[in-house]
């Protein structure tokens, strides 16, 4: 085997350690594949299981499954059965899970890269926000007690909102993640101004959770991950009432942490945080890789994402218009402030545009696509490049007034053909 299969069987191998199943887009983003995705990845897959199968060795690459699947895709099971024979894939993966791969030397993952002992909690607010709000609380000194004899530092607390208050979208959801220090203090310490105002007017919040841990990192889920608690974490939710976990918090075994590394995230600002931000769409699991550096920005409000599927968006500016261009109002009559661009998740991008901006009265919105399908429908980022430029052409040579980058002012009817421009371009880019 050629070096980079000795690193991706070493990150197998490591999986196998924990005892967990690992996705392509995993594989991808661990070795630097030119398709975090796993595109491509076939042909080393397939000599790794020739290489375990001459030594004797349990399939390494029998645990490598698309996300949210416990066995490979089934063109992956042809090369496995091409080399092993008919087999019982579960048995073939307890077999890896249950071997000792430190003891080959060849396939050890390196010491730290085994698995750190980081814990992982889970406790619900009522809504995820850290940029203002940069810690936990707690409402005594006995429950914030209990969390930090109990806790690391380091510890992440998987956050999702209650059901029965918080933006809709969310409710029942786990939405954020937050990495947790031992420091401790009041809660208005970490909280900005405005929101600890707002916190002490409503009557349901005023006084309570006083007792605060500060979060020294972020991330947010992107809204089409968003799982319901109690599907994520079944064993964790159900073994309290959610009173419960929301004032004091409970950890998450180990196998539905797994679940939660999945999950695809890109980090925030915590209040108070003066460290720079990788704003990578990318799973949990790598967004923890403490090797991982920064992305440079290469255009305003950029936020970079692995490779996969995309979708196409046209995000809209709400608000007077008129007023933040400094123009009379006929003279934008009909138009409309709009950004072009593709992404795993136009809600994601949406906010990391928005999160750059005062709150106010100008609000970003994703205008399309206006009812986003489960599944985004173009494979990777090269179609998706075709549409984007397409969107941007049609805006060009029909004369919308190009305000930076990719923000352009178009008319109402500009904007509905410019939409179809993109996804005509995209789709004959993929073939259909």
């Amino acid at each position: 085997m050629d070096e980079l299969q000795f690193e991706i069987a070493r990150f197998l191998a490591r999986k196998a350690l924990q005892k967990r199943r690992t996705t392509y887009q995993q594989v991808g983003e661990a070795v630097g594949w030119n398709h975090p995705t796993g595109r491509g990845l076939g042909r080393n897959l397939e000599v790794i299981l020739h290489y375990l199968a001459d030594r004797g060795l349990p399939a390494l690459t029998t645990i490598l499954v698309k996300k949210g699947e416990r066995q490979p895709a089934e063109n992956a099971m042809a090369y496995i059965r091409g080399v092993l024979g008919t087999i019982d894939i579960e048995v073939a993966q307890q077999e890896v899970f249950a071997f000792d791969w430190t003891s080959v030397p060849e396939l050890a993952p390196a010491a730290d890269a085994l698995p750190d002992g980081r814990q992982v909690w889970l406790t619900s607010f009522w809504g995820f926000d850290p940029t203002s709000w940069g810690c936990i609380g707690f409402a005594d000194e006995a429950r914030r007690t209990r969390y930090l004899k109990n806790s690391n530092v380091g510890t992440l607390v998987a956050i999702y909102v209650t059901k029965g208050k918080g933006p809709e979208n969310m409710r029942g959801k786990v939405v954020g993640v937050l990495e947790m220090s031992h420091e401790t203090g009041n809660a208005q310490e970490f909280i900005s101004g405005d929101r600890w105002a707002e916190k002490e007017r409503d009557p349901d919040s005023r006084g309570k959770w006083l007792y605060a841990v500060k979060a020294t990192r972020a991330w947010r889920v992107v809204p089409e991950d968003y799982v319901p608690v109690e599907a994520l974490f079944p064993q964790a939710y159900n073994s309290s009432h959610p009173e419960f976990i929301g004032a004091s918090g409970v950890s998450v075994p180990a196998d539905e942490v797994a679940k939660l590394y999945e999950l695809d995230v890109y980090e925030v600002p915590v209040y108070g945080q003066t460290e720079p931000v990788d704003p990578t769409i990318q799973t949990l699991e790598s967004a923890l890789n403490p090797s991982r550096a920064i992305r440079p920005a290469s255009q305003p409000y950029w936020v970079g994402e692995t490779d996969g599927p995309k979708h196409l968006y046209i995000l809209r500016l709400t608000g007077n218009i008129a007023a933040y261009l400094g123009r009379f109002p006929d003279r934008v009559e009909n138009q409309q402030i709009i950004k072009v661009g593709f992404s795993k998740s136009p809600q994601a991008r949406r906010d990391q545009i928005q999160s750059a901006y005062p709150r106010g009265s100008f609000n970003w919105e994703v205008f399309k696509p206006s009812h986003q399908p489960d599944n985004a429908p173009y494979a990777n980022a090269e179609i998706a490049i075709a549409g984007e430029d397409a969107m941007k052409k049609r805006l060009v040579e029909d004369g919308a007034e190009v305000l930076g980058g990719e923000f352009f002012l178009a008319d109402d009817n500009l904007v509905y053909r410019t939409w179809a421009a993109g996804n005509n371009a995209a789709k004959k880019a993929q073939g259909e």
